[in-house]
């Protein structure tokens, strides 16, 4: 099976946030925990979001297993689980994880998992108007890069 991703191509994103907007009303979140965050750094935006770690630092903080990873590379997390103890924030070194305080648990990006099942991209990707959130195959995705670096289209 493939293993997905997201990829940000950061110098191309002009800072809009319409990531950020498309990704709380996909989950339904109110005010506070934000899945994708886009940060002013001097005069560039830098993309905060899940990278879906291999060997995911926050599955291992996790005390309760409610973080695991399925085999498309998804790291994800079972609120059945979740006992709300912030460890896996603590351990996420991107900055990724988020705590809703309402229900009193972890939340992360998913890629919006709901919408792959239906064979749709993740609502962050569709929106973007500069085309900087790319999803698909992670080995397409690292090619591209690749090809970035070299100069390619």
């Amino acid at each position: 099976m493939e293993k997905v991703s997201l990829m940000f191509f950061k110098k191309d994103c002009m800072g809009c946030h319409a990531c950020e907007v498309a990704c709380k009303q996909e989950h339904k979140l109110g005010v506070g925990p934000r899945l994708v965050r886009v940060i002013e750094k001097g005069c560039d935006f830098i993309p905060i979001y899940c990278h879906h770690c291999a060997n995911a630092p926050c599955q291992k903080a996790c005390p309760s297993g409610a973080i695991d990873k399925t085999t498309r590379g998804l790291v994800l997390i079972n609120n059945d689980l979740c006992i709300g103890c912030k460890e896996c924030l603590e351990a996420c070194p991107f900055g990724a994880m988020q705590f809703e305080e309402e229900k009193g648990l972890a939340v992360k990006c998913d890629l919006c998992v709901d919408r792959l099942a239906e064979n749709q991209r993740p609502a962050c990707s569709l929106v973007c108007p500069t085309q900087t959130i790319h999803y698909g195959d992670m080995k397409a995705l690292s090619a591209r890069v690749v090809g970035k670096a070299l100069g390619a289209a």
